[in-house]
């Protein structure tokens, strides 16, 4: 049940050639019914894009049939679409668009290539070959994104806990499918473990970013489409071009116009690098210890210098003040004015320069002068007259 390709794609074309309904690759999407995937790269060799520019994109015109819509079922007409990597699977809940009915929608696409260093510098992987988490979406042969680790690891814990798997996500081998039939309590059991934030928080620290990601940036633009002018006759040629016949009645609520390029033909690479190498590493520390340990050994140098210069002059003044103490005491111990040299000389050549002797009392015997130095004999020095001298001496 659901939309046929050839029902819903009215017309395609692709960098200005023709393409159909069996350009498509269809999958069944638990939310949004059939689904298809135009270059996905799986069954046949990719398209490529020769040139940027509307004229060179993927040009579309839907049929939506919002008149069949089931109530309570989907609340909003439109188309879900979604760009990414070949090869990948679409998560159309997480990161879809969706494109309102009778509008042409302009989507221009830049790409950016994410490149991330594995370890140390980060916890990624490269194709999930090192995540413990059994990937249920290789069934369909894509590659690893942590959207389809998460959704398997959920699985996991719902056919360990409840017995069964969820519709929504791909079953394991050798599980069935939750029925009120076999598993009458799996609402309560899958409503428990939604809700619950011991197993999200298991499922997160399990999953890993992928090393290497593509990202689609878009700038969307719409208009309504088709104008009240054209209407009459882009209805009578997309009616004919279904069924090769005007029985088909189409209106603006159940179409839509899409346009899908590439702004520029050029994609920007954000990749991560270290800051800090060990080249770099070594290099920093060898100039930062260089300049360091030359201003450290200088700084050393000039406190030493205070330090001993420090030391020196206190040594200089403890030893001056340990000199004055003394004379200070000397000066305590001899209060007379001590005699000067020629005082001193006098007393020892002439007996009757004496000092008094201190403290003498009136009436007291004299004591005996000290003997002092005889007077020099004066006479062995006088000149004699000449004729006193002898015959025998020679006159000088």
């Amino acid at each position: 049940m659901g939309y046929q390709a050839e029902d819903m794609i009215l017309a395609c074309l692709y960098g200005a050639e023709p393409c159909n309904y069996k350009n498509f690759t269809q999958i069944y999407h638990p939310d949004h019914g059939n689904c298809y995937i135009f270059n996905w790269g799986m069954d046949e060799e990719a398209l490529n894009s020769s040139n940027p520019g509307a004229e060179f994109g993927l040009k579309l015109i839907l049929d939506i049939s919002q008149q069949d819509y089931i109530p309570y079922l989907s609340s909003a007409a439109g188309a879900r679409l979604m760009l990414h990597q070949q090869k990948s699977f679409p998560f159309l809940k997480d990161q879809g668009i969706y494109a309102m009915a009778g509008t042409e929608t302009s989507i221009g696409v830049l790409v950016d290539e994410l490149e991330r260093m594995g370890y140390p510098y980060s916890d990624c992987t490269v194709n999930g070959s090192d995540v413990p988490v059994q990937n249920l979406y290789s069934q369909y042969n894509t590659s690893y994104s942590i959207q389809a680790c998460l959704r398997s690891c959920f699985q996991t814990h719902m056919v360990e806990i409840c017995g069964c798997g969820h519709y929504m996500f791909p079953l394991p081998e050798g599980v069935n499918y939750c029925n009120n039939e076999d598993n009458p309590g799996w609402a309560y059991c899958y409503s428990s473990l939604r809700s619950s934030i011991k197993q999200r928080q298991i499922c997160i620290d399990s999953c890993k970013e992928t090393c290497n990601d593509t990202q689609y940036k878009m700038t969307i633009s719409m208009a309504d489409w088709p104008s009240e002018a054209s209407e009459d006759w882009i209805f009578h040629i997309l009616s004919y071009e279904r069924d090769m016949s005007t029985n088909v009645t189409l209106d603006r609520n159940g179409i839509i116009k899409l346009n899908i390029y590439f702004q520029e033909y050029n994609y920007r690479t954000i990749s991560e690098s270290a800051a800090t190498t060990i080249v770099w590493l070594l290099s920093s520390l060898g100039g930062q210890f260089g300049f360091w340990m030359g201003g450290s050994v200088l700084c050393l140098i000039e406190f030493g210098e205070i330090i001993i210069d420090s030391l020196w002059i206190t040594v200089i003044n403890v030893i001056g003040w340990c000199k004055g103490l003394k004379q200070r005491r000397a000066r305590a111990r001899y209060p007379d004015v001590p005699p000067t040299v020629s005082e001193l000389v006098e007393a020892h050549t002439n007996l009757g320069f004496q000092h008094e002797a201190v403290g003498a009392e009136p009436g007291a015997p004299a004591l005996p002068p000290e003997p002092g130095t005889p007077p020099p004999n004066y006479d062995s020095l006088r000149v004699q007259p000449l004729d006193t001298l002898s015959p025998d001496t020679d006159p000088e």
